[in-house]
């Protein structure tokens, strides 16, 4: 049985007391609670119109209500389309259209994003209400052939992003693959900090389906994860290296005993981070390799490699090789095969067949591998920009500054942040003569208007003229 509801309602009847999801303010869902919660979400869902076949754009904080939602519209067969709320609103207006989306899913008073011309009926569920959506377009040919359970876009909203579609038995290929490290266990209590609209089909998903409980802290700080922590004994922290960098640099420090994983995800992960960490907490810091189009194929989870830079072997159900890249520093990129891969790229359309002809996924990502085969990442040689796992082309911000008036030419690169990952940077030709830090705090102002906030440059440095390459293309390096 491939359907995700279905593999969670199976895991609930084996242990329904067993406690699945804890909050904060003493909140508790058991299995059973859980499955109940979902069920009635689905009715209602199902009540509205929801079939099988449906997409829902889910827009939502991460919460035990995201998680209710996702698992009601799979009971439903629909298919689920997260709508970040950390996006700007026309990046969510992008999602919507560009998905040929059924219905969306969203509180109220945070559904300004959607064209009042597109909206059909809606009803009132609880807090969230659920709108029925004329799209602007069809599903490409090949959709309804696949199970589809998730499409989500790989970076930003505009230009070259693509949505990645997965179908209910892919997801369980990832979380099977992904356990060959995890070893989840109804006896694991896994702390949640990241953003579930990035991160779910393989964690949440997983944690579920294994009989875990998720433990959701009162916010993301480290006073809350710590408390956290020494009040359910949990025994896995799942986050991003910001959330480890907050950790590092927290006076407090003391033993966390609970924890048997300390998992960093979503960009590398600064080396005096991961040693402070290690050194004031006692317990060392596994990195893992997360790609939206394959799952978790690698996770460092032996401390006594001593190789804190790695994301650790390939799991067993996958296979890695490297390939020559061309460029002249010799950087070899890193070529994943094995299952749980896409279905399909949504637009446009890929089935997995063409993305990948001889089996072999091209990550994008360069890197190495040592003697003892672990994978060591060096950069990337393609120019998406990642911050907290939250990935983004820099041509998307070029786009929003160049339209402004004092602004002839932009060129966005990332830089190394040890609590980002990575940051956005930019180089600007203006118009005017002596730019100041006035003009540049004006463009952020500019930028804020169209991007999300993560997408904003932190930097804006004035330059006669933009750096090229041999055939004219604008950089996007840092040198």
């Amino acid at each position: 049985m491939s359907n995700l509801y279905q593999r969670f309602r199976e895991t609930a009847a084996r242990r329904p007391e067993h406690l699945a999801i804890v909050g904060p303010r003493g909140a508790r869902w058991s299995s059973a609670e859980l499955l109940a919660a979902m069920d009635a979400a689905g009715d209602e869902l199902h009540a509205a119109g929801v079939r099988p076949g449906a997409c829902v754009g889910l827009h939502a904080t991460s919460s035990a209500q995201y998680i209710i939602d996702t698992y009601a519209i799979w009971r439903c067969g629909g298919c689920v389309v997260p709508i970040p709320t950390e996006l700007a609103i026309g990046e969510k207006a992008e999602i919507c259209r560009a998905i040929a989306l059924d219905y969306v899913l969203s509180p109220p008073a945070s559904a300004e994003f959607l064209d009042e011309s597109r909206r059909g009926k809606s009803w009132q569920l609880g807090e969230r209400a659920l709108v029925e959506w004329q799209p602007a377009r069809e599903h490409p040919s090949g959709f309804r052939e696949l199970d589809a359970g998730f499409i989500r876009f790989t970076s930003g909203t505009t230009g070259s992003s693509k949505g990645v579609v997965l179908s209910h038995t892919t997801i369980g290929e990832r979380i099977a693959g992904a356990n060959e490290a995890l070893r989840l266990s109804p006896a694991d209590r896994v702390l949640w900090v990241l953003s579930m609209s990035y991160h779910f089909t393989v964690s949440i998903v997983a944690y579920l389906t294994y009989g875990a409980t998720i433990v959701l802290p009162a916010n993301h700080l480290a006073p809350a994860i710590l408390s956290a922590i020494r009040e359910h004994r949990a025994t896995i922290l799942y986050a991003s290296p910001l959330h480890y960098a907050l950790l590092a640099d927290y006076l407090e420090a003391a033993p966390l005993a609970s924890l048997r994983l300390a998992i960093s995800t979503t960009s590398p992960l600064d080396e005096r981070i991961a040693r402070a960490f290690a050194q004031k907490f006692g317990r060392p810091v596994s990195q893992a390799l997360g790609v939206i189009e394959a799952g978790l194929p690698c996770i460092h989870t032996d401390a006594t490699a001593n190789r804190w830079a790695s994301v650790g072997r390939v799991l067993p159900p996958y296979r890695l090789k490297l390939a020559d890249t061309g460029l002249s520093d010799g950087l070899r990129e890193v070529l994943l095969g094995g299952p749980g891969f896409l279905d399909a790229y949504y637009d446009p359309w890929q089935p997995r067949s063409a993305i990948m002809p001889d089996g072999w996924f091209r990550t994008g990502d360069v890197g190495r591998v040592d003697d003892d085969g672990y994978l060591f990442l060096t950069g990337r040689s393609k120019d998406v920009i990642s911050v907290m796992g939250m990935k983004f082309f820099p041509q998307e911000v070029e786009r929003v500054l160049v339209i402004h008036p004092q602004v002839r030419g932009a060129s966005v690169f990332a830089v190394k942040d040890p609590r980002w990952g990575e940051r956005a940077m930019a180089r600007v030709v203006a118009a005017a003569d002596a730019p100041g830090e006035a003009l540049a705090e004006e463009l952020r102002r500019h930028c804020q208007q169209s991007l999300a906030a993560y997408k904003v440059p932190e930097r804006i440095e004035f330059v006669p003229a933009l750096p090229r390459t041999a055939s004219g293309k604008i950089l996007h390096r840092s040198t």
